[in-house]
């Protein structure tokens, strides 16, 4: 029950920040929010909802 009003928050979180928001700023964000959750359960989350953070950085 808890888990599904949480998917739905980080959803929220990570399409209203341009789709480029990872586990620990999401975490930050819903915090800061006033909704008090464990980082693990964000990345669990977003490995169930199968989004990921942008990755910065050279291309190989």
């Amino acid at each position: 029950m808890r888990d599904t009003a949480l998917k739905e928050l980080i959803h929220e979180v990570y399409a209203s920040n341009y789709r480029v928001y990872g586990a620990r700023k999401i975490w930050r964000e819903l915090n800061r929010q006033g909704h008090a959750v464990a980082r693990c359960t964000v990345e669990r989350l977003m490995r169930e909802l199968g989004i990921a953070g942008a990755v910065r950085g050279n291309r190989t």
